[in-house]
């Protein structure tokens, strides 16, 4: 068959159509025409194999990694920058405008990343045996096919060549990929780099690490905080184990941004793309209003937005559900001194309803993964009447479904994109939403009332079962 592609998917591939049916055909790109054999067909879309590319776009170009096709993770790696960007920005409207009606005057042009290639500042890749040895690599998009990554472009070249050491000296000590029948072996190596020094984390079975082998790997020049993380869950999304171990050197990994040292544990989240992160934090902070009495961050991880918009507030609570990085935000803001910032370990939608029943909240600021807010979020959120709200999304289709809601009660000032991660669909972005009150609710959030408090109940349940078998 054949089709000719109109516009991007929100995963970075072309979608051309075909009897008014939409066809995904990654590898594709918008205005090119295309021949294509069709490999899924369900009832409102058809998913296809590239076979060969009839009219060659002219943003194509050939991509810096070999196995660019095979991984999946850098979709648009296919197209230059300049189109990548124009690309992201029409993912961006049509999602909003199609979830949330949302006016396209308000979203402001992409923030473009300096560095397209090398960018990436942490790592977190699966391992598996490759010709007798133990090798990292990624699973083939909707497969359970393994392919060996020897190098990634889009990862700091420090990481790159850390990564390659220690797998070195793990085959040095013949240590092999993780087997779910023993539960040993490693699992996958998590690694993170900021400034020349290095963290890792070996996720494994019950496995004890050779001090012999521990000593060898802290003998590589640049890693200082070495872990071990015991994770033998089958089915889990969950990158790590519940049980941490650190096996040597520092216990945290130290990112300087502007006037902050930040102290990061192998388990809190840190924005992927170091310079672009100070670039965002530095416009949510101009974006603040000055002069707030409380200002609240959910999904607070390290406190790093917080402790930039310090100035702002006379008093910050950061709200995080992951301990390591609510006491890594906590000891943060301890070492600059921020009296008036302190990060509660909380579900963000219990504590938020907590603290607004208590006190006024001037300004909130979300930052949540990409499923977005859920609904007791949202409700939380709409009830509390908070004057300000600032949006950090990575995620344009869960930021509509959120907006599609929010607006009942906000109206949007502007969006901001930035390129996060170039080569990638994904898109950051920060949208500014002001209080606007709602004479008619469009819509009964009384369900998603019962949601929160059936989702509370069923929590404290399973925690006090845990305290029981405990």
């Amino acid at each position: 068959m054949k089709t000719t592609i109109v516009k991007t998917g929100i995963n970075g591939e072309g979608i051309g159509y075909i009897d008014h049916t939409p066809v995904f055909v990654p590898g594709a790109l918008v205005n090119e025409t295309v021949e294509i054999t069709i490999v899924e067909k369900a009832q409102r879309f058809m998913r296809a194999k590239l076979d060969r590319v009839l009219t060659k776009s002219a943003a194509r170009v050939t991509p810096a990694c070999a196995i660019q096709a095979k991984c999946g993770g850098c979709a648009l790696m296919i197209a230059r920058y300049e189109d990548q960007l124009i690309a992201k920005q029409a993912l961006l409207r049509q999602s909003l405008i199609k979830y949330a009606q949302v006016n396209p005057r308000l979203i402001k042009d992409i923030r473009p990343s300096d560095d397209q290639f090398g960018y990436r500042n942490q790592c977190k890749l699966p391992c598996a045996m490759a010709d007798g040895k133990l090798t990292t690599g990624m699973y083939i998009p909707n497969s359970n096919y393994f392919q060996a990554v020897e190098y990634c472009p889009i990862h700091e070249p420090g990481l790159e060549e850390m990564r390659r050491k220690i797998l070195a000296v793990l085959n040095e000590f013949s240590l092999t990929a993780y087997d779910y029948h023993q539960k040993k072996g490693i699992r996958s190596i998590v690694l993170r780099g900021f400034d020349g020094a290095y963290q890792a984390c070996l996720v494994s079975g019950l496995d004890d690490i050779p001090q012999e082998c521990i000593n060898m790997l802290m003998a590589i020049d640049g890693l200082k905080s070495l872990w071990q993380s015991i994770h033998t869950v089958k089915k889990t999304p969950d990158m790590f184990g519940a049980k941490m171990i650190h096996l040597a050197g520092t216990r945290h990994l130290h990112i300087t941004l502007d006037d902050l040292t930040l102290q990061c544990s192998p388990r809190s989240f840190f924005q992927l793309n170091t310079k672009q992160a100070r670039e965002l934090y530095r416009t949510i902070a101009s974006l603040v209003p000055m002069k707030n009495r409380l200002l609240v961050e959910a999904y607070s991880g390290i406190g790093a937005i917080s402790l930039y918009v310090r100035d702002r507030a006379e008093e910050i609570i950061g709200i995080e559900s992951v301990k390591d990085a609510v006491v890594n935000a906590n000891a943060n803001a301890r070492s600059h001194h921020a009296e008036n910032v302190s990060f509660l370990c909380a579900d963000a939608a219990d504590k938020l309803i907590y603290l607004s029943k208590q006190r006024s909240i001037d300004t909130l600021i979300v930052d949540p993964p990409r499923t977005g807010l859920d609904e007791p979020m949202l409700y939380a959120i709409c009830k509390s009447k908070i004057k300000n709200v600032l949006y950090v999304s990575c995620n344009p289709a869960t930021l509509g479904k959120n907006l599609s809601v929010l607006t009942d009660y906000y109206e949007i000032e502007q969006i901001i994109p930035f390129d996060m991660f170039p080569n990638t669909p994904l898109i950051e972005s920060v949208t500014v939403l002001r209080y606007k009150g709602s004479k008619k609710q469009k819509r009964n959030i009384d369900g998603a009332y019962r949601t929160y408090h059936s989702q509370l109940s069923n929590h404290r349940l399973k925690r006090s079962s845990s305290k029981i078998t405990k």
